[in-house]
């Protein structure tokens, strides 16, 4: 049988048997017993004639036929070529074998005839349409040689007919209607069975990615894959969502695959948009085979503007909402069309339960990694950030700028309106810090009433301009009294620094901030080594547009 995958893609294994050689070498073999066996048990009312030959002419013939399959049988453990030559090799002489028993048994009269179309058939189904062809095709041959040797006296006739061809022809007819529609039927179910056992694979493949996977982005990708490979889509997204909670913002995960391109990550996507197809299919909260009739944010930037879109919602166990999308060039109804929206649904389903899986476990280490007041990192984790974009920043000689901010007078917000006052405003100025951050920043909770901020690839201009939007954010915060801030600004460039050096820069430019009047920014070292800066010296003062340089006391 051909390994060719039929309907399966391009990337189908092609070892993807649906009957391995050895079982089909043991059914082969049991309808070879069953012609030996029969055969004479047929042949005998047959043979008993003076002018028919003996039936030991009929049984040595087929016990020899017999004992080399079973010969072959033993060596096709040798290897796949061993195989394949004990199921072609036996069947050739069981074709010659039936002719022989034709012209043993009286001719193309007799009952032979009906079990060369019985072994036709058998071979077709037990072995493989092409085998059945390619036997009716042998079997027609061996006959017409039977009869044509009688016809010409190169075989004793003994009372057997010759050739006749309108009996011939109907002897083709019968044969060759079998081996066709036999073939036929069989390259249908063949080629669907093939196209299941391939989706099996496919879906034990992805569920096998989906157990190794540790975060959404891995479970997405995963999904991916099998959308653009099984089930054929030629562009495939997914969207995610979290809703914001204690432990941090929305997150909004947005990933596609387009063919044979790599999963790429797509920025600046935000929550479905209200009417748009996500939001139309987290309404439905079930499969929507879309024909986009007008623009569509999602549609067009993200599917290269597919007139047709199989959407295909999912939860996250509580903790959110995600829709697979992938664009559809199937006849609407077709077969076609089901089995993929089917093995899609299948793939949905357990990417679903690994998406609930590792959201759960991100927001645990969120957790970990989170401070439960104000929902920005902890220590931690920002000496984490900072030992990585530090290392990041040395292998590819990148900016990076440190900024602490220091609430001003918070100790006196506190005795004066009490501590759950102070909570509320250290709450509101982790969400003003979070909503002004740049993507990839990261804004932590340093200690007490200070917080700090990572911002890989910052210059000093960069970190300045985030300072000034603080400041303004921070006089928003709802609180007994206006909030203002002192920061410390530290910048560097390239390797040659340890956190702790940038973090005592930043610490130095601080406590300069607050010795000059509180509310204003100091920097500490535009760029270079930080070690260049120095620290006794006061530090020149950042002048904001609205503030006037204070005397440092």
């Amino acid at each position: 049988m051909s390994s060719d995958p039929g309907a399966a893609s391009s990337s189908a294994p092609q070892d993807l048997d649906l009957l391995p050689l050895a079982d089909r070498l043991r059914w082969l073999l049991a309808v070879r017993t069953g012609l030996v066996v029969a055969l004479p048990l047929a042949a005998w009312p047959l043979t008993r004639t003076a002018q028919t030959l003996p039936l030991e002419y009929l049984v040595l013939p087929g016990v020899a036929l017999l004992a080399f399959g079973l010969l072959l049988q033993r060596l096709s453990g040798r290897g796949r070529r061993w195989a394949v030559l004990a199921i072609t090799v036996p069947l050739i002489l069981d074709a010659v074998h039936l002719g022989w028993a034709l012209y043993v048994t009286g001719g193309i009269g007799s009952p032979v005839v009906y079990v060369i179309v019985l072994h036709v058939l058998a071979v077709s189904l037990l072995g493989s349409f092409r085998s059945g062809l390619k036997l009716a095709l042998w079997h027609s041959l061996v006959v017409m040689c039977v009869l044509e040797g009688i016809t010409t006296g190169s075989l004793p006739a003994r009372g057997v007919e010759g050739f006749d061809t309108i009996t011939y022809s109907v002897f083709l007819t019968v044969v060759w209607v079998t081996a066709v529609t036999t073939a036929v039927l069989g390259a249908v179910s063949e080629r669907e069975l093939r196209r299941r056992r391939y989706d099996e694979e496919a879906l034990r493949r992805l569920a096998a990615a989906l157990h190794e996977a540790e975060s959404t982005t891995a479970v997405a990708e995963a999904l991916l894959d099998f959308t653009v490979d099984a089930a054929d889509a030629a562009v495939a997204a997914v969207h995610c969502h979290v809703p914001a909670g204690n432990a941090g913002p929305a997150v909004d995960l947005a990933l596609r695959r387009r063919g044979d391109d790599e999963v790429e990550v797509l920025r600046e996507v935000g929550a479905p948009t209200e009417g748009s197809l996500l939001d139309e299919v987290g309404r439905r909260g079930s499969t929507f085979l879309a024909a986009m009739t007008a623009p569509d944010p999602w549609v067009d930037e993200v599917l290269d503007g597919a007139r047709r879109v199989v959407a295909i919602p999912f939860g996250l166990d509580g903790q959110g909402s995600g829709v697979l999308t992938f664009t559809d060039d199937a006849r609407t109804g077709s077969r076609i069309q089901q089995r993929r929206v089917g093995v899609a649904e299948q793939a949905v389903a357990h990417a679903a339960t690994a998406f609930a899986r590792v959201a759960l476990l991100e927001h645990l280490q969120r957790s970990a990694l989170t401070d439960g007041l104000t929902g920005v990192s902890n220590r931690r984790a920002f000496d984490a950030a900072l030992d990585r974009e530090l290392s990041l920043a040395a292998r590819t000689d990148a900016p990076l700028a440190v900024l602490i901010f220091d609430l001003d007078h918070f100790k006196k917000l506190n005795d004066t309106f009490g501590h759950q006052a102070g909570d509320d405003v250290l709450r509101g100025v982790g969400a003003a810090l979070r909503t002004s951050a740049r993507l990839g920043d990261v804004v932590a909770r340093y200690g007490g009433e200070e917080f700090a901020v990572v911002m890989p690839g910052a210059q000093a201009d960069d970190a300045i301009a985030f300072a000034r939007r603080i400041r303004t954010v921070l006089a928003g915060v709802e609180a007994p009294r206006t909030i203002t801030a002192s920061v410390g600004i530290a910048c560097h460039r390239g390797p040659g620094v340890a956190a702790a050096d940038l973090l005592g820069a930043a610490d130095t430019a601080l406590y300069a901030s607050k010795a000059g009047g509180r509310d204003q920014a100091r920097m500490a070292g535009v760029e270079g080594p930080v070690s260049g800066v120095e620290v006794d010296d006061p530090v020149v003062p950042v002048q904001y547009p609205w503030q006037e340089p204070a005397a440092a006391h």
